[in-house]
C-alpha cells in the first residue's frame, strides 16, 4: 500500500521569508513616503526664499523716500505656497537708515507648525 503525503501547512522557513519580504516592502514604502514629504518641503522653502529675495530686490531698487511702510505685500508666487502670508516690517534706525525685514510664512498640509523665511536688509539714504 502507498501512502499519500499532504502538505496542508507552511514551514517555519516559509513564514520567516514571507515576513522578511513584507518588512522590506514596508521599509521601502516608508523611505519613499519620507522622500516625497522632504522634497515638497524643500520646494516650498525655495519658493518662499525666492519670494523674499524678490521683495528685498524690489525694495533696494526704490529711492529712500519711496520705501513703503510696514504691512503685507503680494507676490504671484504666494498662491503656490499652502496657507501663505507675506509681510514687510520697516524699522527706522536713524534719519538716514531703515531696516527692512521680509517675512514669508506658510503651513505644510501635514505639519503642525508654520514654516518661515525671514530676510533682513538695511537701506540708507545714500544707497544700500
Amino acid at each position: 500500500m502507498q501512502r499519500i503525503k499532504t502538505n496542508s501547512g507552511s514551514t517555519l522557513l516559509e513564514v520567516l521569508i514571507s515576513l522578511g519580504v513584507i518588512a522590506a516592502v514596508f521599509v521601502i514604502f516608508q523611505a519613499t513616503l519620507n522622500t516625497v514629504f522632504l522634497n515638497r518641503g524643500s520646494k516650498h522653502r525655495n519658493l518662499a526664499l525666492r519670494i523674499a529675495q524678490t521683495e528685498i530686490n524690489n525694495l533696494r531698487a526704490l529711492s529712500f523716500s519711496e520705501l513703503p511702510a510696514s504691512g503685507s505685500f503680494s507676490n504671484s508666487l504666494l498662491s503656490s505656497l499652502p496657507q501663505s502670508q507675506a509681510s514687510l516690517t520697516v524699522t527706522n534706525i536713524n534719519s538716514d537708515t531703515k531696516q527692512m525685514q521680509v517675512l514669508v510664512s506658510w503651513r505644510e498640509p501635514t505639519a503642525k507648525n508654520t514654516s518661515t523665511v525671514d530676510l533682513t536688509t538695511f537701506i540708507t539714504r545714500g544707497g544700500i
